[in-house]
């Protein structure tokens, strides 16, 4: 499997803030949205990214004794991601079930200050020409 790039590992960053032990407010979700909306990945692919590669690897973290609350290491969550999607299918479905619904909501949250900052930031785009 092929090193993944660094626009997906930048994505994989971002999203993992919506992991950590602490509340996710509007000020949390506009910052993840934000560097979502400025990769080139469309909104179907960000939301596989979310529920395939990055949900199963974190959501442990939501319900673990000793939380991490102030960042994944980039390093470890590039090798833990890398990991599970090397596993096979069945075990990557299985993993992917725990708290499902909380990828959903999370993406529900998003998706809207995605499309808005994309819109923000094409817009800035096309005055600066």
């Amino acid at each position: 499997m092929p090193a993944p790039a660094p626009e997906r590992r930048q994505v994989w960053q971002a999203m993992s803030a919506l992991y950590l032990d602490t509340d996710i407010d509007n000020e949390v979700l506009s910052r993840v949205a934000e560097e979502l909306a400025r990769s080139p990945y469309p909104l179907d692919e960000l939301q596989r990214i979310l529920r395939q590669e990055v949900h199963p690897v974190l959501v442990a973290n939501l319900y673990s004794v000793a939380p991490v609350w102030d960042g994944f290491d980039p390093r470890w969550l590039e090798e833990a991601i890398t990991a599970h999607l090397r596993r096979p299918w069945p075990m990557r479905w299985w993993r992917g079930r725990a708290m499902r619904s909380h990828a959903v909501i999370l993406w529900h949250r998003l998706i809207r200050r995605i499309a808005a900052a994309r819109r923000r930031l094409n817009h800035a785009h096309a005055h600066a020409h």
